[in-house]
């Protein structure tokens, strides 16, 4: 699976340096469609990962915690994603901000994991 990923790359980088001296305008659509292509087929890589990790953490009563950490890093994935398409297009104050946007949504998501860390934290100092 891997050797077609760079495979797709390959194509997308030279279909954007043809394209880049015919029609300038083109070749940042061109980029971000190879990009997104690529980043669907590495979900379908992690597919059989995730729901490994959703068995283990059902058993062993981590869930919300396991739960938290896959979340985060899908939006770590999609907001890197979509900052690197900005930039493409040559958008880098857009970039910024969705880069910005997803470290806020990190923080929140986190919050209760961060509770529950605290707590943990009081009622082991109390004994």
């Amino acid at each position: 699976m891997m050797i077609k990923l760079c495979g797709i790359a390959l194509i997308g980088v030279v279909c954007v340096s043809v394209l880049k001296a015919l029609k300038n305008e083109i070749s940042g659509y061109i980029s971000a469609a190879a990009g997104l292509l690529l980043v669907g087929s590495s979900f379908a890589l992690l597919y059989p990962v995730i729901s490994y990790i959703g068995e283990i953490s059902s058993e062993t009563g981590f869930s919300i915690y396991i739960e938290t950490v896959l979340k985060a890093l899908g939006i770590a994935i999609i907001s890197q994603t979509t900052a690197d398409i900005c930039r493409d297009c040559g958008e880098n104050a857009i970039a910024g901000r969705v880069e910005f946007a997803a470290k806020a949504s990190i923080m929140l998501l986190s919050l209760p994991v961060v509770k529950s860390l605290i707590t943990l934290a009081f009622e082991v100092m109390e004994r």
